[in-house]
């Protein structure tokens, strides 16, 4: 899927793109051997970070929709974890 297709599949269902996203990001996150609570042990940043990563995938997905969506979400985590 790209940014477009998958707002366009699901756009309605917010709960399955943030399912989407979040597997993706998971995968990401693997891919890269980090485990977030222990690179980021306070709560409150990993909140500051989910909301970092969603501002970085938003602006992806606004700046090329045609991006395949597993290549923004890599982006973004690699984004917001900069």
């Amino acid at each position: 899927h790209s940014c477009e297709s998958i707002v366009a599949n699901y756009g309605e269902d917010e709960e399955k793109v943030a399912e989407i996203v979040r597997l993706m990001a998971m995968v990401s996150l693997f891919n890269r051997e980090i485990d977030v609570e222990k690179a980021v042990p306070d709560a409150a940043e990993r909140d500051a970070l989910s909301d970092e990563f969603t501002e970085a995938l938003e602006k992806a997905c606004a700046d090329d929709p045609d991006a395949l969506l597993a290549g923004a979400v890599d982006m973004a985590v690699k984004d917001a974890l900069d």
